[in-house]
């Protein structure tokens, strides 16, 4: 059966009605057997439109097809993603504190060295000179010293004489000390543990302060540092949960936690600063990009459904339909839910009675949905 044939049965039950009535009317028929006539077309015709209907897949009856998904039990965290850098305390240039000649380079690069160690020699001749100079002034100075003081314990040498002759050797004393300091200063030495990264200078050049000589770094300690919006300060403190990723690693990944929040706002961007140390490290450079993955929010036991299930009214009011039995098909019940967090597809819901991880919610096809219509799960 379909629609045309139903149709021109209507139409031809319609027409026989006026065509009988105008028959029975020209014979003159009992008004009893014209209303008789009457009543039994309109069973047809009502016949007719109910099997219409039933053909008329526009229907508000029509089963609704839909995806679902399971209410869930489980530890829920949501997560901001922000753009660090690896840094070290341990990275040096190293300069020579006096002016001279190089002559002696003693590592290459890559070379790891010990604290204290020389790595470079300056030429210190003219101030050897000079302290063997001086040094036979003070040997003079004491003979004179110790002649004056045995003067004056025999009480023939005057007082000051004999104070003329103690100036005169710690004078001596104090300038050979402090040459001596400076003859030291024209070796460099390492200030800590560490490897040679790079030697910026050649045997021959003339050195001097605040010229680099060379750069040491020790990456056994590193911190990675990042900046995070002042709109976190709540959430995010020491302790924190934090995944590491390094894109030039192959995405390598550390899960560790903050060991440090700073305690002063840019008044620029707004953020705060946020370090993680890193101990026995072998693997990560200073300034290295790092991306952080901080948690700022996290709840253990959460009730966890997806977030493309949940509508919102006009109210600004947020429900999930759950799925319930409806005879033998399923239809959908509104629950209003307090949504937490999202993260990911998935949302943190409040504690709900109405529902739990035995249920199961609407996911795709929710949108257009009532209580009284009747769904298939695809």
């Amino acid at each position: 059966m379909n629609y045309k044939f139903l149709i021109g049965a209507a139409s031809f039950a319609a027409m026989g009605m006026t065509s009988c009535g105008g028959s029975e009317t020209n014979v003159n028929l009992k008004l009893e057997d014209l209303v008789a006539k009457r009543d039994s077309l309109k069973t047809v015709v009502a016949d007719l439109n109910a099997q219409i209907e039933e053909l008329d897949t526009t229907s508000s009856d029509k089963v609704l097809l839909v995806t679902a998904d399971s209410v869930r039990t489980m530890d829920f965290s949501h997560k901001i993603e922000v753009q660090g850098a690896v840094e070290t305390d341990k990275n040096a240039l190293l300069n020579a504190e006096a002016s001279g000649v190089v002559r002696n380079i003693h590592v290459k690069e890559g070379q790891k060295v010990s604290k204290g160690q020389a790595l470079v020699t300056l030429d210190a001749s003219i101030m050897a000179s000079q302290i063997d100079e001086v040094q036979t002034q003070l040997d003079l100075a004491n003979y004179m010293y110790e002649k004056q003081k045995k003067l004056m314990e025999e009480g023939v040498g005057t007082e000051i004489e004999f104070e003329q002759a103690k100036a005169q050797k710690n004078a001596l004393e104090s300038s050979l000390k402090t040459m001596r300091n400076q003859q030291g200063k024209t070796v460099v030495r390492a200030p800590f543990s560490g490897t040679i990264d790079d030697v910026m200078v050649s045997l021959g050049e003339m050195a001097a302060p605040g010229v680099p000589l060379l750069r040491l770094v020790d990456n056994s300690e590193v911190q990675i540092t990042a900046s995070i919006s002042e709109s976190l300060l709540g959430k995010v403190n020491k302790g924190t949960n934090v995944e590491l990723y390094f894109p030039s690693l192959n995405d390598t990944t550390i899960l560790t936690q903050i060991t440090s929040r700073g305690n002063f706002i840019d008044p620029v961007n707004r953020t705060f600063r946020i370090r993680i140390d890193l101990k026995r490290n072998s693997l990560f450079l200073p300034n290295q990009l790092a991306k952080l993955k901080v948690t700022d929010f996290s709840r253990k036991d959460a009730t966890v459904i997806p977030s493309e299930a949940i509508l919102q009214d006009t109210q600004n009011n947020t429900y999930v339909y759950k799925l319930k039995k409806k005879g033998q098909e399923s239809g959908v019940e509104k629950v209003y839910v307090e949504v937490l967090s999202r993260y990911k597809g998935t949302a943190c819901i409040a504690e709900n009675k109405r529902l739990t991880n035995t249920d199961r919610v609407v996911v795709s096809g929710a949108k257009g949905i009532t209580e009284a219509d009747v769904v298939t799960i695809q």
